[in-house]
């Protein structure tokens, strides 16, 4: 694994990693926290020569993008594989692969796609696949892991209604979506959600998960 260095102010220690997590309900260990640090050492070294992340994001890595995507894992499944939309530069999929989920990354763009694939072999999760697509394009039968129905992901690639029919496409009835809303209404159903608190995170929201 190639050796790279993060700066002390970007992150915070093992321990309030931990603990940052347990306030959350997310269950964390030091494996799973080493592996985080090896992966932020991987995206800061590669966003030298790519457009990954922009310097107003590294030094609330931890806060704003590494826990908030563990934070996924409190409405999904660890039986059923999880298909990110549009992973980018590794959130939340990368996240959930070192949690322990098998991850399918869909993203389209190939720098990105390239950075996926290499920092999933470099961290060896060994079920976490990078696949080059659009999610309209996206074809389950390429994925011999994809078993219906899945679970799906997304960040910030599009608003979720917009993508609930190319998932409904893919899986069909039984399939679910989480994704990130910065407000809720007592008017919107969901079948499951999770505060985003702050702190620790640096931003408060919720996670909501649709159901197809």
């Amino acid at each position: 694994m190639e050796t790279m260095s993060v700066s002390p102010p970007l992150f915070p220690s093992v321990e309030r990693m931990v603990e940052d997590a347990a306030e959350m309900g997310i269950e964390f260990n030091s494996e799973s926290a080493g592996k985080i640090i090896e992966f932020s050492r991987i995206l800061l070294y590669r966003s030298r020569t790519a457009n990954l992340i922009g310097p107003g994001e590294r030094r609330r890595l931890w806060s704003r993008h590494i826990l908030e995507s563990a934070c996924y894992s409190l409405l999904l499944q660890s039986d059923r594989m999880v298909v990110d939309i549009g992973t980018g530069n590794g959130f939340p999929g990368i996240i959930l692969a070192i949690l322990g989920f098998r991850v399918s990354m869909v993203e389209p763009r190939r720098k990105r796609y390239l950075f996926l694939r290499y920092t999933a072999g470099q961290l060896g999760l060994d079920d976490c696949t990078a696949v080059k697509s659009r999610i309209e394009d996206f074809e389950p039968a390429n994925d011999v892991s994809f078993q219906k129905p899945s679970q799906f992901t997304v960040r910030s690639v599009a608003p979720p209604e917009i993508l609930l029919d190319s998932i409904r496409r893919i899986s069909g009835p039984g399939s679910t979506l989480v994704a990130r809303k910065p407000g809720i209404s007592e008017q919107d159903e969901f079948a499951g959600i999770v505060e985003l608190r702050c702190p620790p995170l640096d931003r408060s929201g919720f996670l909501v998960q649709y159901r197809v």
